[in-house]
């Protein structure tokens, strides 16, 4: 067997001989952010099959659900959702990588500002990273979902201005 091959399969054997916990956490965190931020501008729009042709990134969807923010554009949570993105970033496209300590320390430093104070007795720095980083994935999670709430009673409110605005037009539906 030619080394270059041989050094392929002992890489390859490498990586998968173990689950990397924080890239798991990071990828599937960020999917449900990424749900969470899909489901919050789609309720803002009344056509969402224009939206996809958009083909709008992670980064996109973080800026314009923001900018749909009635007060709460300013909080910091925005920025940690694009930290975590940062870190998905690396850890998608490089298995080892000097920036990955980096990144995570962005989202850590900023989680633990950002973490409420009733979790504070926990102390999450003794904690393994991707305890840290399910946490911080878990706190953009419940800031969307309650953001989410938000948008569907607006949604409702359009609803019936529409439906006091044009009668005729709910007689048709």
């Amino acid at each position: 067997m030619n080394t270059e091959l041989q050094k392929s399969i002992e890489r390859f054997q490498n990586h998968m001989r173990y689950v990397d916990e924080l890239a798991m956490v990071v990828l599937k965190g960020h999917l449900l952010i990424e749900e969470a931020l899909t489901r919050i501008i789609e309720k803002f729009i009344f056509h969402p099959e224009h939206l996809k042709e958009a083909k709008l990134t992670f980064y996109h969807k973080v800026h314009l659900a923001r900018s749909l923010c009635l007060r709460k554009n300013q909080f910091k949570i925005w920025e940690l959702m694009l930290r975590i993105n940062s870190l998905r970033n690396e850890l998608s496209h490089a298995l080892e990588s000097d920036e990955r300590n980096r990144k995570f320390e962005r989202v850590k430093t900023l989680y633990l500002e950002e973490m409420p104070s009733s979790e504070k007795s926990e102390n999450p720095k003794e904690q393994p990273d991707h305890i840290v980083a399910s946490y911080a994935c878990a706190l953009c999670a419940g800031f969307l979902s309650s953001f989410e709430s938000d948008a569907s009673a607006f949604k409702e409110i359009v609803g019936n201005i529409d439906s006091i605005l044009n009668p005729m037009n709910k007689q048709k539906q």
